[in-house]
């Protein structure tokens, strides 16, 4: 199943590093299957969500959802390449591993929890969104490596991504982020019925983050991921739930070769997070070779795939995610520890997977000690009245 790549072993008196091991998965290699048969999915269920204030703090509110608006009249003028400030990155929301989705679980009681002889949580795979977009688009990935941190604790596994130190932002990514952050400023409000009021640039606004859940195969995911809304929609229980959306932009005229780009890397992107959390429909700006943003249009998610179906398929990304997950679930099979990490990383060039086991303690442990206490503490929540009288 797996083969030795190279030999990194080692050890000191907390941890012991293992060798590198190449999984026999070939992510570039798509068959027939991968292409025709589609995996036995559930729909996307959102169970609540939760705030992060402009530093990455954990806020157990629905205060900061922004709703996209768009003017009645659609014609207009934003200069995204202008030199209007924006908030140093020092002030840019953080990604400390799974911590937020943990917070909300254990805000949540036991409503993510079950007993059995000890406290466990009531899914097969936690995650965060980035995790899994990660993982769908890497059959079409040659360029970008990516770095995954695996843990299996009380039967569940824990995905996080990890940055590393030596990662460098390209410039071009740079710029866009902060054309789409100008943009937001401009069709985000706080009410889904209002245009935005006027703000200071510099004052960053957090953001709102959905908890979701999904079965492929019958294997459970909940991940947390961050969302816009467009408005309400009146369930068949009669509540009222959120209509998620996206808010993106793209050039308003593009060459041949230009748009096979778009559609291999950003509209993949695109569609990647969409499908994760049933996003139907997203707004796309148009935006011309002067970074002026004169319109916005509704996408249909579905139209979106549609027209990139010579150079993806949503078939091959969901099936590459399912045989990952299992090859996960096989090597992390003897493994129940919340301090050991598998570090699994990608290389987009040569087409590779590989993992490498930190046991014990090490500096990619990710699971929060507050967090085991925490399942221990709510034992008692779980377990019948009548068992503790007895």
């Amino acid at each position: 199943m797996f083969a030795r790549k190279l030999n990194l072993a080692f050890s000191d008196e907390s941890m012991m590093i293992s060798d590198e091991i190449l999984l026999n998965i070939k992510p570039h290699v798509i068959t027939k299957a991968d292409r025709c048969d589609f995996p036995e999915f559930s729909k996307p269920v959102v169970h609540g969500g939760f705030s992060l204030s402009p530093y990455g703090i954990f806020e157990n509110n629905a205060n900061r959802l922004r709703y996209v608006v768009v003017p009645k009249i659609n014609k207009f003028q934003v200069h995204l390449g202008d030199s209007e400030p924006s908030p140093p990155r020092s002030l840019l929301l953080s990604q400390p591993g799974l911590d937020n989705i943990l917070l909300y679980m254990e805000s949540t009681g036991t409503s993510h929890l079950s007993a059995k002889l000890e406290v466990e949580v009531s899914y097969d795979i936690v995650c965060t969104t980035e995790v899994l977009e990660l993982i769908l688009r890497t059959p079409y990935e040659m360029k970008e490596n990516w770095t995954l941190a695996v843990t299996k604790y009380r039967n569940t596994i824990y995905i996080s991504p990890v940055v590393l130190e030596d990662l460098k932002t390209s410039p071009m990514k740079e710029l866009n982020a902060d054309w789409l952050a100008k943009l937001r400023r401009h069709f985000l409000s706080e009410n889904a019925n209002a245009m935005p009021k006027p703000c200071d640039p510099m004052e960053p606004t957090g953001q709102y983050n959905g908890v979701f859940y999904f079965s492929i195969n019958g294997t459970r995911f909940i991940f947390d991921s961050p969302v816009l809304a467009e408005g309400f929609r009146t369930g068949s229980d009669g509540n009222s739930n959120y209509v998620f959306t996206e808010l993106q932009f793209r050039l308003d005229s593009m060459s041949v070769d230009e748009w096979a780009t778009h559609n291999r890397c950003d509209a993949l992107k695109w569609w990647s997070k969409c499908f994760l959390v049933g996003i139907e429909n997203i707004y796309v700006a148009n935006v011309n070779r002067d970074t002026i943003a004169h319109t916005i249009n509704k996408l249909s998610v579905r139209q979106l795939w549609k027209d990139c179906e010579k150079a993806w398929s949503p078939n091959v990304c969901v099936n590459f995610l399912l045989r990952l997950v299992d090859q996960i679930r096989g090597f992390m099979s003897v493994v129940d520890c919340p301090k050991t990490v598998y570090l699994m990383k990608f290389d987009a060039s040569q087409g590779e997977i590989s993992y490498t086991s930190y046991l014990g303690r090490n500096q990619y442990t990710f699971i929060p000690d507050w967090f085991r206490i925490m399942l221990d503490e709510r034992m008692e929540d779980l377990t019948p009245t009548t068992l503790h009288k007895n």
